[in-house]
């Protein structure tokens, strides 16, 4: 089965996670293990963030794309996506280099017209209308203040080994 194909059929963060891991590793050869994933509230033009061993992502957004996506799988798409975006930062590449990476990892395990490609390609605004709508300013500099992350249990577990 496809990664496509597997990402159509996922149900959670972490069962996306794991085929970004797959994807990145089948195009760079590269990964890493021990990650937390995060949810917070930020300003809008902050979709998701990466802090030694921690992605956060931008609990203001998830929930709004996930009540207005039309197909789950455009939802799931860009899930994947920002989730590929913050690992490449775990591995080491600064902003250019993980949207070009990002880019060429989706084209290579999803295909062209995947809406995950169009996201890493185009941006989020291109596939989802209603992010347009955001209504906050985009001011600078941004301060992220790490308060009330909401922190998801079993994110990144497959190489876990012990019981805590």
């Amino acid at each position: 089965m496809s990664i496509a194909e597997q990402l159509d059929k996922s149900r959670e963060f972490n069962d996306i996670f794991l085929l970004v891991k797959k994807a990145v590793y089948k195009t760079l050869g590269r990964r890493r293990v021990g990650l937390m994933l995060g949810l917070s509230d930020m300003p809008s033009a902050i979709a998701a963030y990466y802090s030694p061993n921690v992605i956060v992502l931008n609990r203001k957004i998830i929930e709004k794309l996930k009540r207005e996506a039309n197909d789950e799988n455009v939802f799931k798409s860009y899930i994947f996506e920002v989730l590929l975006h913050e690992y490449l930062h775990s591995l080491g590449y600064d902003e250019v280099y993980a949207n070009e990476l990002a880019y060429m990892i989706c084209k290579n395990n999803l295909g062209e017209e995947h809406p995950a490609t169009k996201i890493s390609k185009y941006g989020a605004r291109s596939v989802f209308q209603s992010l347009k709508d955001l209504d906050e300013e985009l001011r600078y500099p941004i301060r992220i203040r790490p308060k009330n992350i909401e922190f998801i249990k079993g994110f990144d577990s497959e190489n876990v080994t012990y019981l805590a």
